[in-house]
């Protein structure tokens, strides 16, 4: 992916995919914005184009979702609503900024339209774990006129229908955008990220629920699939 060796202690890679940081920044955390966090931050800030006193709803706070959270935090929004079935992860997305939480996008709803008197949300972030073609009409129903979907999370090479609302589209303006990486640039973007942890206005080592050594790496995985953390973080 992406020409990268993850699971390697040595690789060979091209000049374009390395960025450099200052010396004795910690490395387990450096790694965290090799992609989640530059994806979930970049699909707010970027993509989604929040800005000082919107109001955002982002789907699915894993890895991405948790930062695309922070993301609209730091992009000065007024409502950040988290949105995901799991309850540790309503509670780690309050921890990292979010304004309010709800288990479903129906839930959602009546949430974000009673916070903006009715005028919605200006974006709406999906960052679940697979993209699916029936989560779209549903996402756009969250945003108000003009207000865009971003769909952030990868969908299968067979998903090739969506529903939605081609009325709900034109009379009100919406907008659906794909992000990949966030809309990031990693030579410009990782550097300002690393800053800003270092600024104490991104948080990185409470994005790790729990380190693995590299023989428990499925277990890790398995933690991911079931939920049971944000971040997993293997040390070699």
């Amino acid at each position: 992916m992406c020409l990268l060796g993850t699971f390697s202690q040595h690789t060979v890679v091209p000049v374009k995919s390395v960025v450099r940081i200052d010396a004795g920044f910690p490395l387990e955390l450096a790694a965290l914005v090799g992609c989640g966090v530059t994806t979930g931050f970049g699909s707010a800030v970027r993509t989604a184009d929040l800005r000082a006193g919107d109001a955002a709803v982002v789907i699915g706070i894993g890895g991405i979702g948790a930062n695309a959270v922070q993301g609209a935090v730091n992009a000065g929004c007024r409502y950040v609503v988290a949105v995901d079935p799991v309850e540790f992860k309503r509670e780690k997305a309050r921890e990292l900024g979010a304004t309010h939480t709800a288990a479903s996008i129906d839930e959602a709803w009546p949430l974000i339209s009673e916070l903006t008197r009715g005028q919605l949300a200006d974006a709406a972030i999906l960052t679940t774990g697979v993209a699916e073609g029936e989560d779209l009409q549903p996402a756009l129903q969250l945003v108000g006129k003009r207000g865009r979907v971003v769909v952030t999370a990868l969908g299968t090479a067979e998903q090739e229908q969506a529903s939605l609302s081609l009325l709900e589209l034109t009379l009100y303006e919406k907008q659906i955008r794909g992000a990949l990486f966030g809309s990031s640039n990693g030579q410009h973007d990782v550097p300002r990220l690393l800053e800003l942890h270092n600024l104490g206005r991104l948080k990185l080592r409470e994005l790790v629920t729990k380190e693995y050594t590299l023989d428990q790496v499925n277990e890790g995985y398995e933690d991911m699939r079931s939920g049971r953390n944000i971040r997993g973080l293997v040390r070699f």
